[in-house]
């Protein structure tokens, strides 16, 4: 839709959040967060996205009191369906940690997040990628393949690595940011004549 304009990064921790902020900057996109590349980028709020935001969901700010969010998928999930619900909202990227001292099955509770946030997104009208890179191997204790196919089941655009998730949600963005412009040039040269 012409309003879907920014990117949003739910990262379990602070190196993709990181590299994908690298990677939003050499595209032209400013971006804020929690964990930012310099302090004209933090957020003021760590609760509310802005614009183009990147979010490590395991800093201090969301893991005191309560499990890493590569155990415990609850906080991810409400940030999910509360990014899935903002208008603005071109695509969403998201990381899943495979290993030791990982949830025994990220799919399984994030599938059905995912599906709830593309069915959230499609009854207002808009489609919505939920970009989705899986961090592991075949030998870690949950299946790699049985987990890329249950997020791919659940309607998650899955690519290969957290670059690769970073790089196509930068072209996705910007993308939609130069498809509104256009609309908004088109709108006022009508408007002039």
């Amino acid at each position: 839709a012409p309003s879907q304009r920014y990117v949003r990064g739910l990262y379990s921790g602070g190196t993709f959040c990181l590299e994908a902020q690298l990677i939003w900057r050499d595209a032209g996109i400013h971006t804020f967060s929690n964990a930012p590349l310099a302090d004209a980028g933090r957020l003021t709020d760590v609760e509310k996205s802005v614009e183009h935001t990147a979010i490590d969901l395991g800093s201090d700010e969301f893991t005191v009191g309560r499990p890493h969010p590569m155990i415990d998928y609850g906080a991810r999930i409400d940030r999910l369906s509360k990014e899935a619900a903002d208008p603005s909202v071109a695509c969403i990227v998201m990381d899943v940690v495979l290993g030791y001292g990982s949830h025994p099955s990220p799919a399984e509770v994030l599938g059905p997040a995912i599906r709830e946030a593309k069915s959230l997104a499609k009854a207002a009208g808009r489609d919505l990628p939920v970009i989705c890179f899986v961090c592991g191997t075949d030998e870690d204790p949950q299946p790699f393949e049985s987990q890329k196919a249950t997020l791919e089941h659940a309607g998650a655009l899955l690519v290969a690595s957290s670059t690769d998730a970073a790089e196509l949600a930068a072209a996705i963005a910007t993308q939609m940011a130069n498809e509104s412009d256009a609309g908004r040039r088109v709108k006022q040269g009508g408007e002039r004549r």
